[in-house]
């Protein structure tokens, strides 16, 4: 497949509409959630201060359409990242009705997935495009717990999955055929959800159709549920990869 699109690039003089990125992100999560039913003190469980969250390795895959004269952008994607942490818990707190204990030994996996479908409507020339975008899609959070109780050794789990949608901005600088910078930014608030999203990088092509992508991404999602119940986490950190287009 890859052989055949190189072909029939180099037959081509249009410009690529295609691209498909594989990338790893590297980030450290912060936040909070309550799965409790109550805002008494001590439900409330705080990734920092409770856990500690470290940085950890997740990945994202992007598929990109770009009409013929650049107004129109069509993204898809798909990103999933996973943090595991073991600690000793300096508070008693409480999470979907288990008590964990003060000194004692917890195991905490808290997880973030979001899929996106994007459309952006841009200004510009060949080398730079600017326009608002929106997207929409679903985000998935969850918090699962391991550890000591009065009653012994307990699990249990929280989720919050939300349709979303943000409106922003798309950006595309091409100063040379082979180098790409992009920034894109979406935010919204709706009732108690609050949703923020940026990344901005570069993607350099060492052939028509092969090349590096790299960058810097920030998240912010406040998910609430029809109770109590709510999950706040923020997350940034580099990404890197391959992608092709075609």
């Amino acid at each position: 497949m890859f052989a055949f699109i190189i072909s029939a690039q180099a037959q081509s003089t249009e410009p690529t509409k295609h691209e498909i990125e594989i990338r790893a992100t590297y980030s450290v999560p912060s936040g909070e959630t309550n799965f409790s039913g109550t805002t008494a003190s001590g439900n409330t469980v705080d990734f920092g201060r409770d856990f500690d969250f470290k940085n950890e390795f997740g990945w994202q895959a992007r598929y990109t359409y770009r009409s013929t004269d650049g107004k129109h952008k069509i993204v898809a994607d798909y990103d999933a990242a996973n943090w595991e942490r073991s600690t000793t818990l300096t508070r008693t707190i409480t999470f979907r009705g288990q008590t964990y204990v003060a000194n004692a030994s917890l195991d905490g996996a808290l997880k973030l997935q979001t899929f996106r479908a994007m459309y952006a409507y841009r200004w510009g020339n060949e080398k730079l495009r600017f326009g608002p975008m929106v997207d929409m899609g679903f985000i998935k959070t969850s918090l699962a717990l391991n550890g000591t109780t009065a009653s012994g050794t307990r699990s249990s789990d929280g989720s919050l999955t939300k349709f979303a949608a943000t409106i922003g901005y798309d950006l595309d600088y091409k100063p040379t055929p082979k180098i790409n910078l992009f920034h894109n930014l979406g935010a919204i608030k709706f009732r108690r959800d609050n949703l923020f999203h940026a990344e901005g990088g570069i993607k350099v092509f060492v052939t028509e159709s092969f090349g590096a992508v790299g960058g810097y991404k920030v998240q912010r999602y406040k998910l609430d549920g029809d109770d109590p119940n709510f999950l706040t986490i923020r997350s940034h950190g580099p990404f890197f990869g391959g992608v092709v287009r075609f």
